[in-house]
């Protein structure tokens, strides 16, 4: 990486326009330079940093970038205009503006995870872009350009709006790059395909020299690639004759990315929900922020009943039950996916102690929590983050004895089922058994398709970050007590690995932004092999 340039210099021309290099710093960033003999306190989100013997230039500065973008060389230019005489170097003599200029930009190399860098066309209103860091180990400087060589975004890069302009974000970066102008948004445009910037500057309205300084402030992201500079010549078997910009000839850019091990395990979109749903790798709130708070009330802890016929189920004997299970190591290790299904019909005792003892609301709702904060809480069966508690299931029943075929809601504080689809006769729930069957390679449909869906406003009233993250990981904990209740009876229990969103929508009467279908199982009584064993189910 070459070394930083000058500020003085750090200008190019557009037309008659200069590409003006501009610092300020974090939006977040606090600067306390109250008493001119003490430190320059700088506060965020990363803690402090204190700036012991910072003289006026560095405290104007700093002061002058809190406040937003500014170009360095105007402040040395205007505290040299207005002292007649120059601060002594350590050296004894009299400090130059070049000595000035290396204090200052020594102390933002210092100040790198902290500073945000931004390119304008002179006296223009706004800047082209702006790169801010987003993690405290960020060191940002704009890369060099070879105008010749081939460039291309990340694959993992995005683009989306945000307030009044556009925002460039990858997992794999450690910037946000924030497009304020329609320039820099014409050569992102062209990025999209391995393009030089030869072919960039005969493509968009904008003189070479600015559009090589948004290129180069790109490529200091790691958003923007640069291609290797051998490239293999029909390395990626989809890139033959023509390559995919168009350029006739045998040789095809290369870019690392597109070869990196560790990078081709990834999805673009499973790798920004992984570095979005945790720490780490972003600067964006996170945890119990309470982000709807303020306008919107927070869902009930349990869901209202829907309207339709109610069939009341059987509520076991939880002491009954205990006796009869197998212990807690033998239900575990003899859990198992069974995809096949006895001769005995599933029955609405069966169908009933099952959710009663997997998926009930075991307690009256509670209120915790203060003013707008406040919120209802129930207990469960198995474990929820917050006790959140925001999943809901629907049973599609084809055969059970005692409960009519068709879609139901599972009501788990009544312990009962509300029909809230057809009578199981239509298209829509043919569909979805059979949807289910094939997800899991079953041998016949099965008698009973629980879908889980998750009121995902019960985690994202609370939390920032967190919530579909959240609602999968509660997806896993109750799919795994529903395989071992199933075994401890002897039910044929299956995951489901899929499931269609919009088909799921439309079986349980649900709104898939409201309500989406998260998680799927498949149930029924087992082959009379394992129904035999001592894991076995209740008569």
């Amino acid at each position: 990486m070459p070394a930083e340039r000058p500020f003085s210099t750090a200008a190019t021309t557009h037309g008659d326009r200069r590409c003006v290099a501009l610092w300020s710093l974090r939006e977040d960033v606090l600067v306390d330079a109250g008493d001119p003999a003490g430190p320059v306190v700088l506060s965020g989100r990363w803690g402090e940093t204190r700036l012991h013997r910072a003289g006026p230039l560095v405290r104007e500065a700093l002061r002058r970038m809190s406040l937003g973008p500014i170009s360095l060389a105007n402040v040395v230019a205007e505290l040299a205009a207005g002292n007649s005489v120059r601060p002594s170097s350590p050296e004894g003599r009299t400090a130059t503006a070049a000595d000035e200029q290396a204090e200052i930009l020594m102390l933002l190399h210092r100040l790198r995870h902290l500073v945000v860098r931004s390119l304008m066309l002179e006296d223009a209103e706004q800047p082209l872009l702006s790169v801010v860091p987003i993690v405290q180990s960020a060191r940002y400087r704009p890369d060099t350009v070879d105008r010749g060589r081939p460039v291309r975004l990340s694959r993992f890069a995005f683009l989306r709006s945000e307030g009044e302009g556009f925002v460039l974000e990858s997992p794999v970066s450690l910037y946000r790059v924030v497009v304020h102008g329609p320039e820099a948004a014409w050569v992102i445009g062209m990025l999209g395909r391995a393009h030089t910037v030869d072919e960039i500057v005969a493509a968009v309205p904008l003189a070479a020299p600015a559009v090589t300084e948004i290129v180069a402030h790109l490529l200091g992201t790691g958003m923007l690639l640069a291609a290797e500079q051998e490239p293999a010549v029909g390395d990626l078997p989809s890139r033959t004759g023509a390559d995919e910009e168009g350029r006739s000839g045998d040789t095809v850019p290369v870019f690392a990315e597109d070869t990196d091990p560790a990078l081709l395990s990834w999805g673009a979109v499973d790798l920004l929900f992984h570095s979005r749903s945790t720490l780490g790798r972003h600067d964006a709130d996170f945890g119990a922020t309470y982000p709807l708070a303020g306008c919107l009330p927070p869902a009930p802890a349990v869901k209202p009943l829907p309207d339709g016929p109610r069939l009341l189920l059987p509520r076991p004997s939880l002491s009954e039950a205990a006796a009869a299970d197998p212990p807690l190591t033998a239900a575990v290790e003899e859990r198992r996916s069974i995809r096949s299904y006895g001769s005995q019909r599933l029955t609405a005792a069966v169908l009933g102690e099952f959710l009663y003892r997997a998926v009930r609301v075991r307690g009256l709702p509670e209120r915790h929590g203060e003013g707008r904060h406040e919120e209802e809480y129930t207990d469960r069966p198995y474990p929820s983050g917050g006790r959140a508690y925001e999943l809901e299931f629907y049973l599609t029943v084809r055969d059970c004895a005692g409960i009519p075929s068709g879609t139901h809601y599972y009501a788990p504080l009544e312990h009962c089922l509300v029909r809230v689809g057809d009578d199981g006769t239509d298209a829509v729930t043919a569909e979805l058994l059979a949807e289910a069957q094939i997800s899991a390679g079953l041998d016949a449909p099965p008698a009973v398709v629980i879908t889980i869906t998750s009121r995902i406003h019960r985690l994202s009233w609370k939390y920032s970050g967190l919530p579909y993250a959240l609602t999968l990981k509660h997806v896993g904990a109750v799919i795994q007590n529903l395989y071992l209740i199933g075994t401890a009876m002897g039910l044929a229990s299956c995951a489901l690995g899929s499931g269609d969103i919009e088909l799921a929508a439309r079986t349980t009467g649900t709104d898939w932004l409201t309500e989406p279908s998260v998680g799927g199982f498949a149930l029924g009584m087992a082959p009379d092999a394992v129904t035999n064993h001592p894991c076995k189910a209740h008569s």
